[in-house]
């Protein structure tokens, strides 16, 4: 949505730019002639506003806003469909709370994670985390080989496999979609990353197919950015703290938004008791919690 509404101020001020060009350009005559220098944007909204225009500035949507765009779309089942969509984070972060042990995906310089990785998670193998060798604290991917018979896999490498993970939510609207079969695609030659080389640049597999470097053609919708530019991460609780990331129940999705996070974890923006009863959980590690 901040997206979407940063992209329409950039239209309505590319509009404006668009119709006060054409009398603003100077057209260099002879071979020598300079190209124009270009405005500053100061400049360009003072020319504009002088013909009448108004240049808008491009500004991220508020999170209240984005709240409310989202129970537009969803109305009644608002809170539902959260639950839904954020139920794999959920589990991940619970997960996390019980071993100790965060799984994650994000860019390797981010204060916060893209994905909470879950047991049930996609590797780019096409094996998923349980299908690894058992993980660790604070040990680096190729400590985590898939173990699947004949998988040359020698390191877990989380990808998204579901439309949401990569913001392309029309995939389910479309007739006869299965999720169970969900993959994400190479930008260059249009093949799965199940049909790429599970290691080195991941070169396409596929007979005939001249593609030599897996460039996934989706991006990671928490970032923008894609799959090729994340890592995988097998942390500690120590190792989270030092490094500044969310830990304990502020590793839960919207820990800082109470509706939000209530919606996760129960369904119900006003229902608190879940969140109790985590953070209850967190001050005597009581492995009997509910999940």
């Amino acid at each position: 949505s901040s997206r979407g509404q940063a992209g329409s101020s950039r239209g309505q001020a590319g509009s404006s730019r668009g119709q006060a060009g054409p009398s603003r350009a100077v057209q260099p005559t002879g071979n020598n002639a300079a190209a124009p220098k270009p405005m500053t944007d100061a400049e360009m909204a003072k020319f504009a506003e002088s013909k009448g225009y108004t240049m808008r500035p491009v500004r991220q949507a508020s999170k209240e806003e984005l709240i409310s765009v989202a129970k537009a779309m969803h109305q009644e089942d608002f809170g539902g469909e959260v639950q839904r969509i954020f139920e794999p984070e959920k589990d991940a972060a619970m997960r996390a709370l019980e071993t100790g042990i965060y799984i994650s995906w994000r860019c390797p310089d981010f204060k916060w994670d893209c994905i909470r990785v879950h047991d049930k998670a996609l590797c780019f193998c096409g094996h998923i985390l349980t299908q690894h060798r058992q993980y660790r604290p604070d040990v680096p991917p190729n400590k985590v080989p898939c173990e699947f018979q004949g998988c040359a896999c020698k390191a877990f490498s989380f990808i998204p496999s579901r439309p949401e993970d990569v913001g392309e939510f029309w995939h389910r609207k479309r007739p006869g979609f299965n999720p169970n079969t969900f993959r994400i695609n190479c930008k260059t030659c249009k093949h799965s990353h199940e049909k790429h080389h599970v290691s080195g640049s991941h070169r396409c597999t596929e007979k005939g197919c001249r593609c030599v470097m897996f460039v996934s053609l989706s991006a990671c919708a928490a970032c923008d950015k894609h799959w090729e530019e994340h890592e995988t991460f097998f942390e500690s609780e120590r190792t989270r703290k030092e490094l500044g990331l969310p830990w304990g129940e502020a590793h839960l999705p919207f820990a800082e938004m109470s509706n939000l996070r209530n919606a996760v974890l129960t369904g119900e923006e006003g229902d608190n008791s879940r969140y109790d009863e985590l953070v209850m959980y967190k001050a005597s590690h009581n492995p009997n919690i509910k999940r």
